[in-house]
């Protein structure tokens, strides 16, 4: 209102006056002596004065009557007994007025707080019955249940009384502390402890849980949210004041956290003026195939070259989820990008072929693999069927029609390795090598564990840290070498433009970094103590793995090129005839689907590698098969006939 201020003054002096009044008229039983006549003239413009003059000091015409509260109270309580000491101070030094019962300067100012006070809770009284009558007019009430008996439910409750339109009925509360069950909080009850909050649910009707403890144990709350989720009720978590301003999210968003923070090091940038020129002269113009372009490494390359203005980009992806996304993040990003998405698998000859043929090709990144460690021990048919023959496929045709270049995306788990997916790398990177000679220059570029890509560590724990862990570590020392996204695919395009035909590149990832360091800084950055909020656990080397990757081994000759950041592996030699034709006899395992034959010839083809015993484990035969020197290639004799129940003592898993 225009004139709100002057109409609450103006009201303040009537209650000022009326308190005046009835003080005198309690005081001698509401008749005013004759005698006390004159002096009760006499003061009433004092008292009047003074207390028109502290409520404007208090601003207590200031403060909004509907959402009247303690705070208020206590500021009419400020400006009363300060208007109540002027008047007597000016009473007894100012105008030696006599005669003025004590009495009155006591009941006068509590007539004044009560009034003052009283109305306003009056009018809060009345708008918030009138808007619970609006609310049960339009909608039905949801029936909470609160989780938390603290200063963050009395809040809440205070809001959820002082604000009818949220349409919410607090049925009760549950809290942990024994001391606060059967008590209340605002007439509301305290019902039971977070275990019972799925009896509540059910009894009450619950719609919606709210769990008020947000200065609670990490732990706690998540262990909370577990049992409330389990419930058909909605579940909400209060976030602090703090966390508010911040903007952060409790429990369901962790905090972004860089991978400069993670690896304690700036990423690398390989895009120097020079380097950049160098790839536009390498992809400008140029037709570019990128295989597995759904991935983590073959979204990416699929980025930066879009940046470099190909002729054609184009995009070979089996899983149809993932090259959607790539697709509609270049058609956003690169709306001028000429680029094409086939859904096809690399082990499809046919579709492959056309595809290369018919965009004319000139380039191709090769980054469709299967890199799962675990999991490829477990599934040894797949990771060869897959690393092996899709390599070989991919760059067999590159060669039928023509393909300038053919970049292999390979890995550090290539050097001497401890796993089937590590020796079907090796063989991929020997199979280029094999190749040399041909149309199309080959090359590989070796580097370590991408951070953020599927199937990397930090996704696991950042879904662990999410619900409340434990991390889990498998060995307190174990060491990778860890690249960011980005660093990957600028190693990959910088050294393709360096290959002659046939190398195999390394980079400079500076020192190893332990995983126990990687989870603990994961846990700091997301605003959480490890082994405080989120415990650490540790569950020992999985089937294949190393203690510690390797980038290369002292058997290899490694010399620089003119990039600081990129080494070269020369090779001493392949005999391809033997290479082709166990890889050949590979084959011939792999579509009879015979595991032992298959592991056997992998470490032939690898000498280096120390496959784990486990892996034999996991294979299991289809069928009974004869095994013979002819079938399984050189190596020791064997039964010419192995039982399926014999070999199943031995063997036991999957094959295909």
């Amino acid at each position: 209102m225009r004139y709100r201020i002057w109409l609450v003054m103006c009201f303040q002096l009537i209650v000022a006056l009326v308190a005046y009044v009835s003080a005198f008229l309690l005081r001698f039983e509401l008749e005013l002596p004759k005698d006390t006549f004159p002096i009760f003239i006499a003061a009433l413009p004092l008292h009047l004065l003074w207390r028109l003059a502290t409520c404007h000091y208090y601003r207590v015409h200031q403060s909004s009557w509907r959402f009247a509260s303690v705070q208020d109270l206590v500021g009419i309580i400020k400006a009363t007994v300060a208007g109540s000491l002027g008047i007597i101070v000016t009473l007894v030094f100012v105008s030696h007025l006599s005669g003025l019962p004590r009495s009155v300067l006591i009941i006068e100012p509590l007539l004044f707080i009560i009034l003052t006070g009283g109305s306003r809770l009056m009018v809060r009284y009345h708008h918030q019955t009138r808007e619970k009558e609006d609310v049960k007019k339009l909608k039905r009430q949801k029936d909470v249940l609160i989780v938390g008996a603290g200063k963050a439910t009395f809040l809440l409750l205070k809001e959820i009384q002082s604000n009818s339109q949220l349409g919410i009925h607090v049925s009760g509360c549950v809290d942990d502390d024994p001391y606060k069950r059967n008590t209340s909080i605002m007439t509301v009850p305290v019902l039971g402890n977070t275990e019972e909050i799925p009896q509540l649910v059910e009894r009450l009707g619950i719609d919606e849980i709210i769990i008020a403890i947000p200065s609670g144990d990490y732990k706690d709350i998540v262990r909370i949210k577990t049992i409330a989720e389990s419930m058909p009720a909605q579940t909400l978590v209060l976030p602090g004041l703090v966390d508010l301003i911040s903007d952060q999210k409790f429990v369901s968003q962790l905090r972004d956290v860089s991978c400069e923070e993670l690896l304690g090091r700036g990423v690398i940038k390989f895009c120097r003026d020079s380097d950049r020129k160098v790839l536009e002269r390498e992809i400008q113009r140029k037709a570019v195939l990128v295989t597995g372009a759904g991935g983590s490494i073959g979204s990416e390359l699929c980025r930066q070259v879009a940046q470099l203005n190909p002729e054609i980009l184009v995009l070979y992806e089996r899983y149809e989820s993932s090259l959607y996304e790539i697709e509609l993040d270049l058609k956003r990003d690169y709306p001028e990008l000429r680029f094409l998405p086939v859904l096809g698998d690399i082990l499809d000859q046919e579709k492959l072929g056309r595809v290369i043929r018919e965009n004319d090709i000139d380039l191709i990144y090769h980054a469709a693999a299967y890199k799962h460690v675990p999991m490829m021990e477990r599934e040894p048919v797949e990771a060869v069927r897959n690393n092996v023959f899709g390599t070989l496929n991919v760059a067999k045709l590159a060669c039928k029609y023509g393909v300038e270049k053919f970049v292999l995306i390979s890995t550090d788990k290539a050097v001497r390795p401890g796993n089937v997916m590590g020796a079907t790398k090796r063989v991929a990177e020997m199979i280029i090598e094999g190749l040399v000679g041909n149309s199309t220059r080959f090359v590989a570029v070796r580097f370590g564990n991408v951070l953020g890509s599927n199937g990397s560590v930090i996704p696991l724990f950042k879904k662990q840290i999410a619900s409340g862990g434990p991390v889990t570590v498998t060995h307190p020392e174990a060491t990778r070498y860890f690249m960011s996204i980005s660093e990957a695919v600028q190693l990959v395009m910088i050294a393709g433009t360096m290959a002659k035909d046939g190398e195999v590149f390394l980079v400079d990832m500076g020192e190893p970094v332990k995983i126990l360091d990687l989870a603990k800084n994961l846990i700091r950055f997301s605003g959480l103590e490890p082994d405080k909020d989120i415990d650490i656990i540790f569950t020992g080397l999985r089937p294949g793995e190393k203690l510690h990757e390797e980038l290369y081994w002292h058997g290899e000759g490694i010399v620089s090129t003119e990039n600081k950041k990129i080494t070269v592996w020369n090779s001493d030699g392949l005999e391809k005839d033997l290479l082709f034709s166990r890889i050949k006899r590979l084959d011939e395992s792999l579509k009879q689907r015979y595991v032992e034959g298959i592991l056997s010839l992998l470490s032939k083809i690898v000498p280096e590698a120390k496959l784990s015993p486990l892996t034999m484990v996991h294979a299991q035969p289809s069928s009974t098969r004869v095994v013979n020197e002819r079938s399984t290639g050189e190596g020791e004799a064997r039964n010419p006939l192995v039982k399926e129940a014999a070999f199943k003592s031995k063997v036991v898993g999957i094959t295909g």
